[in-house]
């Protein structure tokens, strides 16, 4: 039997309650696109089901791409005034490296005072490849930034959600990729693959090795439903004690 006549391969999609973030740590989320743009996605979903909850989230900003409706799209459409929920979710942007670097010491304070039960950085290494500033500077501030968030994850028990690109384009980017992944202990790194004429995200998550296709939301199924599941799901597993 020819290659072309075997039967296809029943396409195995991965398991969401297993690859959210643990408290604690640093959590890298890797894709393609501009600074990891197509694996975005994940910290807006887990953005908007902490707001849901009456959790506060800090969400630092150094791609200079955040926009609150996509966080908003994640909301069930019969709550009034949905867009209140936004109030719960502190918004830094630095436009230079510097200033990125001063959002990231500020936040040590800050966390203090909002009790935030998760933070994301996305696009930390974007600044840094600012050819303004030499290598060494770049590796400095970047090293004290990543020091201080796995500091902030440690001493108040929250994930860190840091977004990157999976590929480095140039001997810089991949000196500060690294320094970004060898402080991460759990990364889901995604790629889109072709599957019946249709791109589909396929993700690894490691250390667990846990992997498949992202499973795509049924028509039946609102974006809310699915949140609401997984919740309910990752509740089920951690005790009663979560729900607070």
């Amino acid at each position: 039997m020819s290659r072309r006549n075997l039967p296809s391969r029943i396409e195995s999609f991965i398991d969401e309650n297993r690859i959210l973030p643990a408290k604690g740590s640093l959590y890298q989320l890797k894709g393609g696109g501009r600074s990891g743009k197509s694996m975005r996605i994940f910290a807006e979903a887990w953005t908007a089901l902490n707001l849901l909850n009456g959790n506060y989230v800090h969400w630092i900003d150094g791609a200079c791409r955040f926009n609150p409706a996509r966080i908003m799209k994640y909301f069930p459409h019969d709550i009034p005034e949905s867009d209140q929920l936004l109030h719960g979710l502190f918004v830094g942007r630095g436009f230079t490296v510097h200033q990125f670097a001063q959002l990231i010491s500020r936040l040590k304070d800050e966390i203090r005072i909002s009790k935030a039960k998760m933070i994301v950085v996305d696009g930390p290494v974007t600044m840094h490849l600012d050819h303004q500033i030499n290598e060494y500077e770049a590796r400095s501030l970047l090293r004290k930034s990543m020091n201080i968030l796995e500091e902030i994850a440690k001493t108040n028990n929250v994930p860190v959600v840091v977004i990157t690109a999976s590929r480095p384009y140039s001997k810089r980017h991949s000196t500060l990729l690294k320094l970004v992944s060898n402080r991460c202990k759990q990364s889901l790194l995604g790629k889109h693959k072709t599957r019946m004429g249709r791109k589909k995200l396929w993700l690894l998550h490691t250390p667990s090795g846990h992997s498949g296709f992202k499973l795509e939301e049924a028509k039946h199924e609102t974006i809310f439903e699915s949140a609401s599941r997984v919740i309910h799901s990752r509740l089920s597993l951690e005790g009663i004690e979560e729900i607070e």
